[in-house]
């Protein structure tokens, strides 16, 4: 059998992704992906080599389509405080809910082989950066719009929130209970309005 085309090597990937990111690496055994993605194994080994590299396509594939979808908006020119609030309360609303214990492939990845792999390192280090940069991005369009006072940091404060987002990601994967994630979101949320100009926030409150 010749090369997969690139369509079929994301779909295996995209399989393999969501097998992975519910079993993790060490959870997941070359015969369950074989069965589960309905491929040959010797086929899988000639397109990927090894487990080791199909894991590292899916963790690309999650990046560019996961990863995306949920932070494209905190990257664009129109990335405000709105934005980061809407991902703090889905937070808060996922919390217990089904599906919800999968977290983060990526945070999931940093866990299990963040302090033994190279490759999961460059991976997870990417990840971090891009969240920490789509935040201060949101956080600095907000500040240049006089949403919010302008000694603030937009990079710091883009870090601590990463930290909580990723943080939030790993309460979700260990189950922890749903009133921790919430609370934590909605103190993240506090926070943020702490960082507004008073006038700001004194609109906020005589609009509720």
């Amino acid at each position: 059998m010749g090369r997969y085309k690139k369509y079929e090597r994301d779909d295996i990937a995209r399989k393999a992704m969501e097998i992975f990111w519910r079993n993790g690496f060490q959870g997941t055994s070359t015969q369950t992906l074989v069965e589960s993605m309905g491929v040959n194994r010797f086929s899988l080994y000639a397109e990927f080599g090894n487990k080791q590299n199909l894991y590292e396509a899916a963790l690309q594939l999650y990046a560019h389509e996961v990863v995306d979808q949920h932070f494209r908006a905190l990257e664009s020119e129109d990335g405000g405080l709105p934005q980061i609030e809407a991902m703090l309360a889905g937070f808060a609303a996922a919390a217990g809910e089904l599906g919800s214990e999968l977290g983060c492939f990526m945070c999931n990845c940093a866990t299990e082989r963040g302090a033994e792999d190279p490759g999961s390192q460059v991976f997870v280090h990417a990840h971090v950066s891009r969240i920490s940069a789509a935040l201060s991005n949101a956080l600095n369009n907000a500040r240049q719009d006089g949403v919010i006072r302008p000694e603030v940091d937009t990079v710091q404060e883009g870090q601590f929130l990463a930290t909580l987002l990723l943080g939030l990601f790993v309460l979700l994967r260990a189950k922890v209970e749903p009133a921790v994630v919430r609370s934590s979101a909605h103190i993240a949320m506090a926070h943020l309005q702490q960082l507004q100009l008073r006038s700001q926030v004194q609109g906020q409150s005589a609009a509720q």
